[in-house]
């Protein structure tokens, strides 16, 4: 019902991604060369096994990862950070499309499923937008995204939980060491007896440099989380 009110508010003539006319709806609101795309990129390159970050060669561990051990279990992401994944995001953040996040959460509810080592899951909890993201865009995309995940693998999501406490300049502007100073004691976990002991699954729409993730990370496990997995949306290339 709530998919089929959607396409009713937001009727689409258009793919979201490269515009070819047609008839699409939240179930399908890309063209089939489009989502031909998505897939064929999705095992375009290894990944590494903590982060899910694509990599140009070789296997396993990438080298970031090595030096610096992330704290969250497992990282992964339906598709690289690139066309057309990266205009399916940015289309839904900065065009408003909300309707875009049914099918997107569901591929990513699909990875999810499809990992073991994400599992047990006892609380999905979304990267909170800030304030000033908030009041200009109308609504936080992972939370968009986390709802639609919470539905397809059936665990509860809390958005109240996690909170950003500081105002922060937009990440795609600053350097990796810039990103990470950004975020440092940007976010508090409130109500830390809804995630002590638990084992969280953390939605984020990127996952570049992996500051936010990471930072997200160590708030919740410094509130007494058990483990954090992280699912997004895409990813970048690591080395």
């Amino acid at each position: 019902m709530q998919n089929l009110l959607m396409d009713i508010i937001f009727p689409q003539q258009v793919c979201c991604i490269c515009r070819e006319p047609g008839r699409y709806r939240t179930r399908k609101p890309w063209c089939d060369k489009c989502e031909e795309n998505l897939i064929i990129m999705q095992d375009s390159l290894p990944i590494c096994d903590k982060c899910g970050k694509y990599m140009d060669e070789g296997e396993g561990i990438c080298a970031e990862c090595q030096k610096t051990p992330p704290l969250f279990d497992i990282a992964r992401a339906v598709g690289p950070y690139d066309e057309p994944y990266r205009i399916a995001i940015k289309v839904l953040k900065f065009m408003g499309r909300r309707h875009l996040a049914v099918r997107m959460g569901r591929m990513m509810a699909r990875v999810v499923n499809e990992e073991p080592r994400f599992w047990p899951i006892d609380l999905i909890i979304p990267v909170p937008a800030s304030p000033g993201h908030l009041k200009q865009r109308g609504f936080n995309q992972t939370e968009e995204l986390g709802r639609q995940i919470s539905r397809d693998i059936r665990v509860k999501m809390d958005a109240k939980t996690l909170k950003r406490v500081k105002e922060t300049p937009a990440q795609r502007e600053l350097s990796r060491e810039e990103r990470e100073k950004n975020l440092l004691y940007a976010f508090k976990a409130e109500e830390n007896t809804k995630i002590y002991r638990k084992h969280l699954l953390l939605v984020d729409d990127v996952y570049t440099t992996g500051s936010t993730s990471k930072e997200c990370t160590r708030t919740l496990l410094d509130a007494g989380a058990e483990r954090v997995c992280v699912i997004t949306w895409a990813t970048g290339v690591g080395f």
